[in-house]
C-alpha cells in the first residue's frame, strides 16, 4: 500500500503545477470574469454579487482557470461545459468560496494537467482500490469517486490556503459525493489519513 503521504505529495504537486502555470497563461486580470444569471432570479443575482465579492476579498487567481461563471438556482454545480453554482450557499462565505474552487479544479482534468492529474488519480486508485458505490455515498461511478478523492483533496489544500484555520469548522461537516448525508467508508478512511 502507498503511503499517504505519497499522495498527498501528488496533489501538491498537480497543485503547484496548476497554479504556477495558471499564474502565467492568464492575459488579463484574473478578477475578471463574466457572470451570468440562468434564470434572472433575485437569489442568482444575490449569489452573483456574493461571488464577486468573494473575488475581491481572497486571493483566489491561482485557482481560476475558467472565468465564465453561470449562477442557475436549478442546477447542481458543475464545472463543465461552464462552470456553475447553484443558490444555496446564500449568506454562507466559505460554502461558496468553497464550491467556487471545487468546481474551478475539474478544470485540471482538461489539458494540459491532464496527464498529471490522471497520474495522482492512480495513486489515489492504488491507495484506496476498492471505492463505495453511489448508494453508499460515493459518486456516480468509480472513476467520478477517485476524481472527487483527489478534486476534495486539492480543494482542502486551497481553502487552507485561502482562509486557514477558518476552514476547520466547515472542513468538518459531513462530505458526501451523492448528496447524501452519510459518510462512506472510503472517505472516513481518507480523512484519517488527513
Amino acid at each position: 500500500m502507498r503511503h499517504p503521504m505519497m499522495i498527498l505529495a501528488f496533489s501538491l504537486v498537480l497543485l503547484a503545477s496548476f497554479v504556477t502555470s495558471a499564474g502565467h497563461s492568464q492575459e488579463t486580470d484574473s478578477h475578471v470574469v463574466w457572470i451570468g444569471l440562468a434564470n434572472g432570479l433575485e437569489a442568482e443575482a444575490i449569489m452573483a454579487a456574493e461571488l464577486r465579492a468573494l473575488l475581491r476579498t481572497h486571493e483566489v487567481e491561482p485557482w481560476i482557470l475558467t472565468k465564465k461563471i453561470l449562477i442557475d438556482k436549478k442546477q447542481i454545480p458543475h464545472s463543465h461545459p461552464i462552470l456553475t453554482i447553484h443558490t444555496r450557499h446564500i449568506g454562507e462565505e466559505l460554502e461558496l468560496l468553497s464550491t467556487f474552487v471545487h468546481e474551478q479544479l475539474h478544470w485540471l482534468e482538461d489539458e494540459p494537467w491532464l496527464p498529471a492529474f490522471q497520474a495522482a488519480m492512480a495513486e489515489y486508485e492504488k491507495l484506496f482500490p476498492t471505492v463505495p458505490s453511489s448508494a453508499d455515498g460515493g459518486a456516480r461511478d468509480n472513476q467520478s469517486t477517485y476524481r472527487h478523492l483527489l478534486i476534495c483533496d486539492m480543494e482542502l489544500q486551497a481553502m487552507t490556503t485561502l482562509v486557514g484555520r477558518r476552514h476547520e469548522r466547515f472542513s468538518r461537516k459531513p462530505h458526501t459525493m451523492n448528496g447524501s448525508t452519510t459518510k462512506s467508508s472510503t472517505i472516513r478512511e481518507y480523512e484519517k489519513l488527513h
